[in-house]
């Protein structure tokens, strides 16, 4: 196979891996265009969740094909500038969002290898990081004041439903705890997925090699 001068740390990409990378940095950030635009225009609920979701499936199986340090974070890299052709402009929040997104996934499967685990792990990883992305980047963008306004916030809310701070917090205890189940579900069928591939493309190379 012949060898490219890209490199992630010490390991060299094949030409392969580059085309393999491509094809899913560029199915992520389809997928955040145009089912992005969907969630949004329909509102559903979590829908930042689902689409985190489906980005967890997408860089697993491409992961799981190219098992070297740097691929996620180059797919990230791909479908962060698709995402920003796609609007015609630099917005900071998605762009930075599948930036982190492809960096949190990345460190997880860099540190803990390519199974099964690692992809669950990095599910739950990601989609607890979706509850906080819209506070870290508004805090970027607005200062630390805001949190001072969401805080405030979120004791008017317990005073006007009649909700002690307590039970607010069970709130997003569960919410968080869905968010995480999610990131289970996401991560465990893109280990199935990338398994299921691999099996159908060994079948169809052992066939080949029947035939020939």
């Amino acid at each position: 196979m012949a060898q490219i001068s890209q490199k992630t740390g010490a390991q060299t990409l094949s030409q392969r891996d580059t085309v393999l990378i491509s094809l899913f940095g560029a199915l992520w950030g389809l997928m955040e265009i145009t089912i992005g635009v969907t969630v949004k225009g329909l509102r559903i609920p979590m829908g930042g969740a689902l689409l985190t979701a489906f980005a967890v499936v997408i860089f697993t199986t491409g992961r799981y094909f190219v098992p070297k340090r740097g691929a996620t974070l180059m797919m990230g890299a791909v479908a962060a500038i698709l995402k920003i052709f796609s609007i015609g402009t630099i917005i900071a929040s998605p762009f930075l969002a599948i930036l982190m997104e492809g960096l949190i996934g990345e460190i997880v499967l860099s540190v803990l290898g390519v199974n099964r685990f690692s992809f669950i792990f990095a599910g739950i990883t990601l989609l607890l990081y979706s509850i906080l992305h819209p506070f870290i980047s508004q805090g970027i963008i607005f200062g630390t004041d805001i949190y001072k306004i969401y805080l405030e916030s979120f004791r008017r809310l317990g005073e006007l439903l009649h909700i002690s701070s307590a039970h607010l917090l069970w709130i997003i205890f569960i919410y968080a705890m869905l968010h995480a189940f999610l990131g289970i579900l996401a991560g465990y069928l893109g280990f199935k997925l990338s398994r299921q591939v691999q099996q159908e493309l060994n079948l169809l190379r052992s066939q080949k090699e029947t035939m020939a």
